[in-house]
């Protein structure tokens, strides 16, 4: 059972990110940023067939996820790959968002760090 919710977790986690993704690159390319994923840019002209790819890539990604863990059974070096695979899908997701907002990464990262700092101190 373990086993079980950890892989919930990472899929629920792979999953989010694969939304927040799917709409930030919506967001941008429609504020004039180009995308750089040559698949997923000839979909851009079509919500349902740009929708559905990034449907399909998570599911993809979520079996993708799953075997791992059953892989993790016989080599355990795999139960580091969710946390990995997880993180590689977040990556996107931090550079849409300062593309986004505009800001440098530098400037944005110390924006956060202050508000955080502000808000929880």
């Amino acid at each position: 059972m373990k086993g079980g919710m950890r892989m919930l977790k990472y899929a629920i986690l792979f999953a989010v990110f694969s939304l927040i993704d799917a709409l930030t690159t919506w967001i941008g390319t429609h504020r004039g940023f180009a995308e750089a994923n040559p698949v997923l840019a000839e979909r851009l002209s079509n919500p349902l067939l740009f929708f559905g790819s990034f449907t399909l890539f998570t599911l993809l990604g979520v079996g993708v996820i799953a075997f791992s863990f059953y892989l993790a059974k016989r080599v355990p070096a795999m139960n580091y790959f969710p946390a990995l695979f997880v993180a590689l899908k977040a990556l996107p997701v931090l550079n849409n968002l300062i593309l986004l907002t505009g800001l440098p990464p530098l400037k944005l990262t110390l924006a956060a760090t202050a508000r955080w700092l502000l808000g929880f101190a």
